[in-house]
């Protein structure tokens, strides 16, 4: 197994080199511990989740949002009636729902 043992530290070496060679004016920001800086938003961040229910008279729309800095589910109802646009009226409920948060 001495040529796994080669192969497998040298991969490791040059894995190293690699990322050392990333300097601060890279474009992927790396910590020393190999990090990416920030802890903005990102991709891989929850976002808000809809759900639209049928309704009598017109639909229930369902929204719920993670809050990381509390740890916390947080849930809203929102009734949309047959006499408004859905559309304009879901832009509404984001708006409010941004704002809230």
């Amino acid at each position: 197994m001495k040529w796994f043992d080669k192969w497998f530290r040298n991969k490791c070496i040059q894995a190293w080199n690699e990322r050392n060679e990333i300097g601060e004016d890279s474009p992927i920001p790396i910590t020393k511990a190999g990090l990416v800086r920030g802890g903005g938003q990102s991709i891989d961040s929850p976002g808000m989740n809809f759900t639209v229910y049928r309704a009598s008279g017109g639909h229930v729309i369902e929204t719920r949002t993670y809050d990381r800095h509390k740890d916390r589910n947080n849930h809203g109802l929102h009734i949309i009636t047959d006499d408004k646009d859905i559309g304009d009226e879901i832009g509404k409920i984001i708006t409010f729902e941004q704002l809230r948060s």
